[in-house]
């Protein structure tokens, strides 16, 4: 098989350079923040986008004959303008704004930080004002220090590498100290399963994503440390490859469906099950059945198209291995149970509903199901959320999940919204405790909202001989209208979840129009895929 990462990126460069302002004269020159500077939808530029210029960067030194960015004028040009560009719209406090203005974020200041001090690690003074650079850089490393995220701990790995590229710059032994206090820390927050908490339990992209930073920190600092902990995240992710070529879902905590390469093609120099995943992971892009550059929107391959790149240099002939087929695996403190045999790949989220995954090794099929979806009185109830209170048991091998609806909240901006949040940013915007105020405000709105409703939902799932049964009864007390099953309905604000796959295809999916309180679905499947559906009124 051929270096796919390389291959698959270098097609997706006219996309990316297409972001680009590359006019020389214009006041955004460098900004890759297209509905900024060439739309002007936007009222101000997101800092991620310059992350790209990373990726520019790593071309402009790669020497291959298959790229034509090879120490190429016009991309070293288009980087300084890139570079300056992310100095020139740096807070005052050294943050940066990623979805709205003054926002302070510390993803979009932890993640940039990480791209531009990885630029100058890598070009050195063919960076114009390196120094000028270099104190932006510091000022945004001072900023991560005195804040800390564990919300979602991919944004601390990535605050981690950001520290130490400083301390590689600058010799100032302040930043090397900080991130291994910080690793430290981030190394007691890992479950015993080997996942980090994203917004509650563990979700398989953003853990590729850790594993990713990671593996970055430990390339550079061999720290023992940084390598147990890979080691032990690496041990939770085998077991999250589908049969089907696919990673992650519903039934993970963000909903993410999507492996970060480079990370993994790192550690697979030494890590067994590492080399297992990237050996998936090739064939997988290779046939265009997962996540890649070539269903990424513009603001994620701006993100992460670099790590395409990191990972082809990685990039080694792996003998193939024979991956285990049957097992039963148990991961209590996420609530994820999954059961492989010869004939199906079964997971599921017992703290989540029970939302589930089926993949059956027969045929190409799979069921993806993020529960129950009800209709009810113009709104919509689903199951499949994280329930800290969920009563869940397992009997002789089968399962039963009791849970109540979530009401799903559809949040929109409107340009009532949109005027008022500019206002009160212009005015308190720099105030760092406001700020952090409006951040978790919009978190409870967008994705920690939980409004439970009086909807009861029991879904039982039994393992049988010639296959498996899932019941689900319901019971509401008003009229149900419409009943959605067997697809997926994600009730949260995640940006890098709900990319387009193949499978995403069901031939599952059932909408049923209900006008009853109490109902039971049963849908059995035997190991060819066949379904039988019935539905009946309690």
């Amino acid at each position: 098989m051929s270096n796919i990462y390389l291959k698959l990126i270098l097609k997706e460069i006219p996309r990316l350079l297409g972001l680009l302002d590359r006019n020389p004269v214009s006041p955004t020159f460098g900004c890759f923040d297209r509905n900024y500077w060439h739309y002007n939808v936007s009222d101000f530029p997101c800092a991620r986008f310059q992350e790209a210029v990373l990726t520019l960067s790593l071309l402009y030194m790669l020497d291959d004959k298959n790229n034509p960015y090879f120490n190429d004028e016009n991309v070293l040009f288009w980087i300084n303008g890139a570079v300056k560009f992310w100095c020139n719209i740096q807070r005052k406090d050294g943050s940066f704004d990623e979805w709205y203005p003054y926002e302070h974020s510390f993803v979009a200041t932890a993640f940039s930080t990480y791209a531009i001090s990885e630029t100058l690690l890598l070009m050195g003074d063919k960076i114009k004002n390196y120094k000028k650079v270099i104190c932006c850089i510091e000022k945004a490393s001072d900023f991560i220090i005195k804040n800390v995220d564990y919300t979602a701990c991919n944004q601390e790995t990535g605050a981690i590498i950001a520290l130490y590229n400083t301390y590689l710059l600058t010799s100032d032994k302040k930043y090397e100290e900080v991130a291994f206090l910080r690793l430290e820390k981030l190394s007691k927050m890992q479950s015993s399963e080997g996942w980090f908490p994203e917004y509650g339990s563990a979700d398989i992209g953003y853990l590729s994503l850790a594993v990713d930073y990671l593996c970055k920190l430990h390339e550079k600092s061999k720290a023992p440390l940084a390598s147990e902990i890979i080691d032990k995240a690496l041990d939770f992710l085998y077991y999250f490859v589908h049969p089907d070529g696919t990673f992650g879902g519903e039934y993970g905590s963000r909903n993410t469906k999507y492996i970060i390469p480079s990370g993994i093609e790192y550690a697979s120099s030494w890590n067994e099950k590492a080399k297992a995943i990237s050996l998936s992971l090739r064939e997988s892009l290779e046939k265009g059945k997962t996540t890649g550059p070539y269903n990424l929107d513009d603001r994620y391959l701006s993100y992460i198209g670099y790590t395409y790149i990191q990972a082809s240099k990685y990039y080694k002939e792996i003998e193939l291995i024979e991956r285990e087929e049957d097992f039963r695996k148990n991961f209590s403190e996420s609530g994820i149970f999954i059961l492989s045999n010869k004939n199906f790949y079964f997971v599921v989220n017992l703290r989540k509903g029970g939302v589930l995954r089926l993949n059956f090794k027969n045929t190409d099929y799979s069921l993806n199901d993020s529960g129950c979806l009800l209709g009810i009185k113009d709104k919509f109830y689903t199951s499949g959320w994280l329930n800290p209170n969920i009563s869940w048991q397992e009997k002789d091998g089968d399962f039963l999940i009791e849970t109540s609806g979530l009401t799903m909240s559809f949040v929109k901006m409107s340009l009532l919204k949109n005027i008022l949040l500019r206002i009160f940013q212009m005015f308190f915007g720099n105030f760092n405790s406001i700020s952090k105020a409006i951040k978790s405000l919009f978190r409870n709105f967008l994705i920690s909202y939980k409004k439970e409703s009086n909807v009861k939902i029991i879904r039982k799932i039994s393992f049988k001989e010639d296959g498996i049964v899932i019941e689900d009864e319901i019971d509401s007390p008003n009229l149900i209208d419409v009943l959605y099953l067997g697809m997926e309905n994600p009730y949260i604000f995640i940006p890098s979840s709900r990319y387009f796959q193949e499978c995403d295809l069901s031939k599952y999916s059932h909408k049923v129009k209900v006008n009853d309180k109490k109902i039971k679905v049963i849908r059995s499947y035997d190991w060819e895929g066949k379904e039988k559906f019935t539905f009946s009124n309690c």
